[in-house]
């Protein structure tokens, strides 16, 4: 029976290649719209739940050389300064419940440390930080040694490992859990350590220049708060503070979706419009084979095979055409996931929190079964069409190949 499948298949292979492409590009388009689709909603999810600052003051500099998005998304550089006594201006507005600072050092990558990816070098007061925790899987002290890192989760270093940046050896003490935020591209250090790291580079000397010691700096000041009908009136008293940005994550985050909505409908579209080509691909092609390869198919029924052995065939040829679409299309899937990511990143900052490699498997079997189901679908008439073929129709007919 196998043997006759395949060759079946060869015999009618440009039908074949069409149904099998046609599978392929359906299961990849919207195989990467769900990853793409998942990550969005997890990074959304987990601002959501896991973030535990929604107001960030960073000076106006930095808002005008980049965006809030890639402030909060990115691990983009923000070698821009407040001095610490705007920090406390911050923290003594009225409707501030809770204020912490960082101090963000430069942009590393492998040319000066031992990092696959570009990661942001932040310094985190931890004696007044509340918003890493969440994500940490160890109690973070209210002081980490001057040896000791934390690394976000899209940076490398495992726990215990030993890294090394601007020629110094640091062990990473924690990895976190995925924020779909500026976190994920970070390593997280004590404030002062930063500081005294910056304060040493020659190449950064302009800044300190410009902007005075870096033991008086800070770059941004994440504020909380607990009454929301004061809200508003709390974004105006920090936002009339000189030379200072005030940035709300909900809305940016609500703006980030928002971009991307005309992208996923797209998408969606065009994985839907595959969808159901492929649907009338397979059925066209089942539904006619039996009238069109009758001779054939009487002829077996002739020699002696069952209306139960033609029934194999038939569904045989398209459990491989299918099979052979799927895995096509779920690697294709996969590496489209990439470029799309790739693409809207370069493109523009949203929050994004990628799917478990467990989570990505259970959508590709989802795909698995969903589809058996389809093509079980395409040929229940063809089937049925079996019953009604009669070896006699051989002498009838002489048209086959």
């Amino acid at each position: 029976m196998k043997d006759l499948i395949l060759h079946s298949l060869k015999m009618h292979k440009v039908q074949t290649i069409s149904v099998t492409l046609s599978v392929a590009l359906s299961v990849m388009a919207l195989f990467a719209l769900v990853l793409v689709y998942g990550g969005v909603q997890g990074g959304v999810q987990l601002n959501a739940e896991r973030s535990g600052a929604q107001i960030m003051v960073v000076p106006t500099e930095a808002a005008a050389e980049l965006s809030g998005e890639d402030l909060l998304f990115t691990g983009a550089p923000a070698s821009y300064y407040l001095s610490d006594e705007v920090a406390q201006r911050v923290a003594g507005t009225e409707g501030v419940t809770r204020m912490s600072s960082q101090f963000f050092g430069q942009t590393l990558d492998a040319s000066c440390c031992s990092v696959d990816t570009a990661s942001r070098l932040i310094g985190v007061d931890f004696t007044t930080d509340w918003t890493i925790q969440p994500f940490a899987h160890i109690d973070i002290p209210d002081h980490l040694a001057a040896d000791e890192v934390i690394v976000g989760a899209s940076t490398n270093g495992n726990v215990g490992d030993t890294i090394t940046l601007l020629d110094n050896q640091y062990t990473v003490v924690d990895r976190l859990e995925p924020s779909g935020s500026d976190l994920d591209f970070s390593i997280l250090l004590d404030i002062d350590v930063v500081r005294d790291i910056c304060g040493a580079s020659d190449g950064l000397a302009y800044l300190w220049d410009k902007y005075g010691d870096p033991h008086g700096l800070v770059s941004c000041i994440l504020v909380d708060y607990e009454d929301e009908s004061q809200y508003n009136r709390l974004i105006t008293r920090l936002g009339n503070i000189d030379g200072v940005r005030v940035l709300e994550r909900s809305a940016l985050v609500s703006e980030a979706q928002g971009q991307l909505e005309t992208v996923f409908f797209i998408l969606l579209g065009a994985g839907v419009l595959m969808l159901i080509s492929t649907l009338v691909q397979l059925f066209a092609r089942f539904y006619s084979c039996v009238w069109d390869r009758k001779s054939e198919l009487a002829l077996y029924r002739a020699i002696g095979a069952n209306r139960g052995q033609l029934r194999k065939l038939i569904g045989g040829e398209v459990a491989v055409i299918v099979a052979i679409g799927l895995v096509a299309g779920l690697i294709l899937g996969v590496i489209l996931y990439q470029v799309l990511i790739g693409m809207l990143q370069n493109g523009t900052a949203f929050p994004f929190a990628g799917l478990s490699v467990g989570a990505i498997v259970g959508v590709g079997v989802a795909f698995v079964v969903v589809f058996a189901l389809i093509a079980l679908a395409a040929i229940a008439v063809p089937l049925s069409q079996l019953g009604r073929l009669e070896p006699s129709l051989v002498m009838q007919q002489g048209d086959i190949d």
